[in-house]
């Protein structure tokens, strides 16, 4: 995980933090011990778990490394026209989006999703790439202007990112 995440995360935790209202919308768990993350994960979300184990930002959710196991059950409720069901195992359930999954390709690392269609995601005819890593995710999605794409209505998270300076679009890049 790049510097600038893993302080942008925890300075958010800390933030939080002073804010006890905020356990409403957003908690951000202490990182893993090193022995807690299951073996076996893709590097990607082994180096999230051990900064912050879980993460749950308005309707968004990460799972930590005790959750993870207990969410995978989404993998046998995924569409066949999907390349879930073809390869099952390599896909990964690594959180959800107002309860419908996220999904990590394990041998890319991209994350995917069923994006609104007007139907349970189960039954959806879309499954769609969000981003090419979970740093990526993480950045733009749980921690950015992405936010407001993933879900339907402005809520308390979204608020608080918009006071945190993070939902302008120009500031992704840096500059």
């Amino acid at each position: 995980m790049n510097l600038e995440l893993r302080q942008l995360i925890e300075e958010l935790r800390a933030e939080l933090a002073e804010l006890p209202e905020s356990l409403a919308y957003a908690e951000f768990g202490e990182g893993a011990a090193i022995d807690a993350v299951p073996a076996g994960l893709p590097p990607d979300l082994r180096n999230l778990l051990l900064v912050a184990d879980g993460m749950r930002a308005g309707r968004v959710e990460l799972a930590s490394s005790s959750t993870l196991a207990g969410i995978q059950y989404h993998l046998d409720y995924a569409p066949d026209f999907s390349a879930i069901p073809q390869d099952r195992a390599g896909w990964l359930v690594v959180g959800t989006r107002s309860d419908e999954p996220i999904f990590m390709d394990r041998g890319t690392g991209a994350i995917w999703y069923f994006p609104p269609t007007g139907t349970e995601w189960f039954l959806s005819d879309a499954f769609d790439e969000l981003a090419p890593d979970l740093e990526s995710f993480v950045d733009y999605y749980l921690l950015g202007p992405g936010y407001a794409d993933l879900t339907p209505a402005d809520d308390r998270w979204f608020a608080f990112l918009d006071e945190q300076g993070l939902l302008d679009e120009d500031d992704e890049d840096g500059s």
